[in-house]
């Protein structure tokens, strides 16, 4: 037996097995810090997606029932519909199935959509109440804590003509009818990442009046 041809190895070779063992492990373990990134990344967006899918679909079901209830006085009729540029205050068929409370059984009910400091808040009262243009009382829901604007416009199209155009107001001491559409726009903050909402534009199908 050859002696000579029997050796281990060396410092070096030692040293750099060692070196390379070190460098495959961090490319290793940047590359599951990398994919573990990725999927929380993805699992956010889709969380937000869903977010902002639910907040769109109510906004738009709520927008969808309403309904043109006018109130008559002995020297006016008032139509129950107040749209500002940053609110709106409609009647609305589309109540609660399971709601118990006195604005969900009647079938229709008065529903203000706002923000405030607190976010996107929904207010409920029964819709045949004088008091629903007054910015108290009635039941106050938070519908996001992350909408922190909220923006409306409404579609005219004038008695008599074919072609519409965007307002910023419904005055209901004016109007006698209900807007065609009406286009939502909403921000949402997260952190200190803005953004911006889809774009809604509900379509005000209800043409029928109702008298109080």
């Amino acid at each position: 037996m050859n002696l000579k041809n029997k050796r281990g190895f060396t410092l070096v070779e030692l040293l750099i097995a060692i070196t390379l063992s070190i460098v495959i492990f961090v490319i290793l373990l940047a590359a599951m810090r990398l994919g573990y990134k990725s999927q929380a990344t993805g699992m956010e967006r889709s969380e937000q997606a869903q977010k902002v899918r639910i907040i769109c679909d109510r906004v738009a079901w709520l927008l969808r029932g309403t309904f043109p209830f006018f109130l008559n006085k002995i020297d006016k009729q008032k139509l129950y519909f107040a749209g500002k540029s940053d609110q709106v205050g409609f009647v609305t068929s589309s109540v609660d199935a399971y709601g118990s409370g006195p604005e969900d059984l009647a079938g229709l009910k008065w529903v203000s959509i706002f923000t405030d400091r607190e976010g996107l808040k929904i207010r409920e009262k029964v819709y045949f109440l004088e008091d629903v243009f007054d910015d108290s009382g009635g039941k106050v829901y938070l519908l996001d804590p992350d909408v922190n604007t909220i923006a409306f416009e409404y579609f005219d199209i004038p008695e008599g003509e074919k072609q519409g155009s965007w307002v910023s107001e419904w005055d209901p001491d004016d109007k006698e009818t209900l807007p065609a559409a009406v286009k939502v726009s909403m921000t949402m903050v997260q952190g200190e990442k803005k953004i911006e909402l889809p774009e809604l534009i509900v379509r005000i199908t209800s043409q029928r009046k109702t008298e109080g």
